[in-house]
């Protein structure tokens, strides 16, 4: 959950006549690393074992059933469920609860079927709803008591904080996905190329690629049980250190006043602005297509590109270098900014999107592998410049009114996940393909329109 900067910069001042004291700050600072190695841990296991899921369990579509599940959760909760924890617990005993519940989502993956990997997904949602809302309450609070304790206060003190959040954080998306890429072809690292082999198997390659259709057969050749075994394994144990690593180290800090009544307006505000905002509702089509982007890669093109070709073992390696990819580019996007404005990256970015799967229909298994391996970098890139600039764009025309854009904005991008797993049940690869092609279309148009709406008044938008 996103927070009100300005408002909270005004709080983080308001305090000239006070006693300060250092260890307060000390103690805020160590929260916030144990916080954030315990998030990068957890979604590390939580991630990697997420992007395998429609491949993992692909018989009878379990795995994809099992993420739209956790995604109607998510939706029916993330709004609601946080603040009356918040209200009733506090920060710490919350957070070490769905951790718990991270903890049995990866139990139930070990010998996986639909009652209990579909209850877990609940919970699952449950869990990632009340994570995601803390995470940008309790970072707030820090850096309120942060500066309340400080003699020289700093207004960028809620940047900073959520600055080291996010260096560590996106660490998962290489830790996750490395490990499932080692464990399920130990060779993988010392055979980089060889482990984008076409695999040869006659019934899968058949229906490799758009052709692939929802159906109760697997045509992607499961791992032996050890490996997947082990892989769970390392998966519950790094949940298992991230858990207790908020038992033991996290300080049980309680909420003030001004927390519980932000979370409990911004609620509110959320749906007010969605039904009266004209801009708000020209970024709803950019936010489905980005949410449609990103199933089709965790689930049609992991399984039906990547698995169904080369083998389930380098999925994890291909979201390494997508990984690495969105890391190295989240540095660069910050000098590109000062030269290009948002939306017209935001616009490059939908076409080069939409150019991939453009190229992805007419993909075959002959074609070259390397370009496969190309699209990693590219979609990871763009991924960064969509989550940057879609966020600063929110930041920069809903500044008077942050708090509830970015939980409407989260709200609605769980609407659209939940939509998006909900069409990877019914439709055949290329069916999604061309809705995303559409939805991009209408997307371009709505930016374009949104960009002559605001343009004048925000002009680096």
């Amino acid at each position: 959950m996103s927070i009100d900067m300005s408002n909270e910069t005004d709080a983080l001042n308001n305090h000239d006549k006070q006693v300060y004291d250092p260890k307060v700050k000390r103690s805020c600072l160590k929260n916030l690393i144990v916080f954030s190695i315990a998030y990068l841990l957890q979604f590390s296991a939580a991630n990697g074992l997420s992007n395998l899921q429609s491949s993992l369990n692909s018989r009878e579509n379990l795995g994809v059933t099992s993420l739209l599940v956790g995604s109607v959760s998510f939706t029916a909760t993330c709004l609601f469920l946080p603040n009356l924890m918040l209200q009733m617990a506090g920060f710490k005993w919350p957070l070490v609860i769905c951790n718990a519940l991270v903890s049995c989502y990866i139990c139930a993956n070990f010998k996986a079927n639909f009652i209990v990997l579909l209850s877990a997904s609940v919970f699952l949602g449950i869990a990632l709803g009340t994570l995601w809302t803390y995470q940008g309450t309790f970072i707030a609070h820090l850096a309120h008591e942060f500066n309340k304790n400080s003699e020289s206060k700093n207004p960028n003190i809620l940047v900073k904080f959520f600055g080291i959040f996010f260096i560590l954080f996106q660490l998962n998306k290489l830790i996750g996905n490395m490990i499932s890429s080692l464990v399920l072809n130990p060779q993988s690292l010392k055979n980089f190329a060889n482990s984008f082999t076409i695999v040869n198997n006659e019934s899968a390659n058949s229906s490799c690629g758009k052709n692939e259709c929802p159906g109760p057969t697997s045509v992607i050749p499961r791992p032996d049980d050890d490996k997947v075994y082990v892989l769970c394994s390392i998966y519950l144990g790094i949940s298992l250190i991230a858990l207790f690593s908020l038992v033991f180290f996290l300080d049980n800090h309680k909420p003030d006043q001004d927390d519980l009544e932000k979370v409990s307006k911004t609620v509110k505000e959320t749906f007010k602005l969605l039904l009266t905002s004209v801009e708000k509702l020209l970024l709803l089509p950019i936010l489905g297509f980005y949410a449609l982007i990103i199933t089709f890669v965790t689930v049609e093109f992991a399984r039906s590109f990547i698995a169904c070709a080369y083998g389930i073992h380098s999925i994890g390696l291909w979201f390494v270098i997508w990984g690495v990819s969105s890391s190295i580019f989240s540095i660069i996007i910050g000098h590109l900014v000062k030269y290009i404005r948002k939306t017209n990256m935001l616009l490059i970015g939908m076409v080069i999107q939409c150019s991939s799967i453009i190229y992805l229909l007419f993909w075959s298994l002959d074609s070259i592998v390397y370009i496969i391996i190309f699209l990693a970098v590219v979609l990871g890139c763009l991924d960064t410049l969509n989550a940057t600039c879609i966020n600063a764009i929110i930041g920069d025309v809903f500044h008077e009114k942050l708090s509830s854009a970015y939980a409407a904005n989260r709200f609605c991008m769980s609407l659209f996940f939940l939509t998006a797993f909900s069409l990877s049940e019914v439709l055949c690869v290329y069916q999604k393909m061309y809705t995303i092609l559409t939805l991009g279309a209408i997307s371009i148009v709505c930016l374009i329109i949104f960009k002559l709406r605001v343009g004048k008044s925000f002009k680096n938008v």
